[in-house]
C-alpha cells in the first residue's frame, strides 16, 4: 500500500472514522484495497478507449478528460467547443452506503486553473466550485472530434462509476443491506438520479423500451440493443417422434414430436465479446 498518497490515506481514515471503526486496522486495509481497484479500474478502462495518462490539463488545452479525484471521485468534463460555449461537467461522488451515485451535471464550466496531478480543481460555474486533489488524469487524444471525445468520456464514466459501487460492497459494514445495482429497482433509481427523472419517469422509459424490443422481436424483425448486439425470434423446423439411445445408459428412449415453434435468439456484438475477453483476462 506504500503507493497510495498521503492525501488518500487522511481520507480513507476519515471514512473508517464515519463508519466507527477509526482503530480497525483490518477494515482500514479494506479500504485502501478498495481504493486501489478504483485506481486500477480507472487505469485500465481509459487504456481501453485509448485515452492518454497525462500529468496536467492546463486551462487552454480544449480536450475532454476523465478525471480521479484523491477522495474517489469521478469527474468527467467535455471538449471544450465553440458549439458547446465552455465545457460540460458531470461530477460522480460514489459513497460507501448507498448503490447509487450523487450525480451533478452542469454545462458552460469553466476551469481558468487548469487540472494538474496532486492540485484541487476549482471551477467556475458549476455547482462543485471546488474538488479533492486529482490522482489520475486521462484524456482524450488530440485528433478526436468532439462527438467521439464526448462518446468514449461518457461511456467510460458509466463504466467505472458502476464498477466502483461493486466494489463498495465489498467493504460495506453490512453488505446484505445494499441492493444488487443491477435489478431493474436499482438501475431505475440510477437512471432517475443521473438524468433527473422521478422514480416513475425512469420505469415508464425502460418498460416502454423493453416493450418496443419485445414487440420487434414477435414481428419478427431483429433489434438492436446498440453496441451489446441484437435480438430476435428464428422459427425452428417441426420435428418428427423419433427413437434414441440415452447418453448415459444406452437404453432406448422416444424423443417426443414437436410443432414448428418460435426460438429467442441473441447475437452478441465484436465488441461486448472483445471485452468479455479482457474481463477473463485481467481475471486470470
Amino acid at each position: 500500500m506504500n503507493d497510495i498518497p498521503d492525501g488518500v490515506r487522511e481520507h480513507l481514515s476519515s471514512l473508517a472514522s464515519d463508519e466507527g471503526r477509526a482503530s480497525d486496522s483490518e477494515f482500514l486495509a479494506e479500504l485502501e484495497a478498495n481504493w486501489q481497484q478504483k485506481a486500477e479500474l480507472f487505469r485500465e478502462q481509459a487504456q481501453s478507449v485509448r485515452l492518454d495518462m497525462v500529468d496536467s490539463l492546463p486551462a487552454d488545452d480544449p480536450r475532454g478528460a476523465l478525471i480521479l479525484t484523491y477522495s474517489g471521485s469521478l469527474l468527467s468534463i467535455g471538449p471544450d467547443t465553440d458549439r458547446t460555449l465552455g465545457r460540460w461537467l458531470e461530477y460522480a461522488s460514489i459513497k460507501l452506503r448507498t448503490d447509487v451515485p450523487d450525480v451533478v451535471t452542469d454545462r458552460g464550466i469553466s476551469i481558468a486553473g487548469g487540472v494538474r496531478l496532486g492540485a484541487p480543481i476549482q471551477i467556475a460555474g458549476s455547482q462543485i466550485s471546488r474538488t479533492s486533489k486529482v490522482f489520475s488524469i486521462a484524456a482524450c487524444p488530440g485528433d478526436l472530434d468532439e462527438d467521439a471525445q464526448e462518446k468514449r468520456i461518457r461511456e467510460s464514466a458509466i463504466f467505472i462509476t458502476n464498477g466502483f459501487m461493486v466494489f463498495n460492497r465489498s467493504v460495506h459494514a453490512d453488505p446484505e443491506s445494499i441492493p444488487d445495482q443491477f435489478t431493474m429497482k436499482s438501475m431505475t433509481r440510477y437512471l432517475a438520479k443521473k438524468h433527473n427523472l422521478t422514480g416513475q419517469q425512469a420505469r415508464t422509459l425502460i418498460d416502454d423500451f423493453i416493450t418496443l424490443v419485445e414487440t420487434g422481436m414477435l414481428l419478427g424483425d431483429t433489434v438492436s440493443l446498440g453496441r451489446l448486439g441484437r435480438v430476435s425470434i428464428k422459427m425452428r423446423e417441426p420435428q418428427k417422434a423419433r427413437v434414441v439411445k440415452h447418453p448415459g445408459t444406452g437404453e432406448e428412449m422416444v424423443v417426443e414430436a414437436k410443432p414448428a415453434r418460435g426460438v429467442p435468439k441473441i447475437s452478441f456484438s465484436a465488441y461486448i465479446k472483445e471485452r468479455a475477453e479482457e474481463m477473463k483476462s485481467r481475471s486470470s
